[in-house]
């Protein structure tokens, strides 16, 4: 069984430069490639960094980010 950790649905993220979800991840899990001064690509989710606490899920506006179910992983 996979771990459990936090999906994005490319389709429903703005690619805001502002996203609220990368900037309150504990784990610092959630990254957007830089297109321009302004302009990003969808938020991505580094599996090896995403805790599945679900901050990121609360926080999006979107509803662009999903927990997927999975055995939790331990905490550092």
């Amino acid at each position: 069984m996979k771990n459990a950790g936090a999906y994005v649905n490319p389709q429903k993220c703005d690619r805001s430069p502002f996203c609220p979800a990368r900037k309150a991840c504990p784990a610092k899990a959630i990254s957007q490639a830089k297109l321009g001064l302004l302009a990003r690509g969808p938020a991505v989710v580094d599996q090896e960094k995403c805790t599945a606490c679900g901050t990121c899920v609360t926080m999006c506006p979107h509803g662009a980010i999903i927990i997927r179910k999975g055995k939790q992983k331990k905490r550092a």
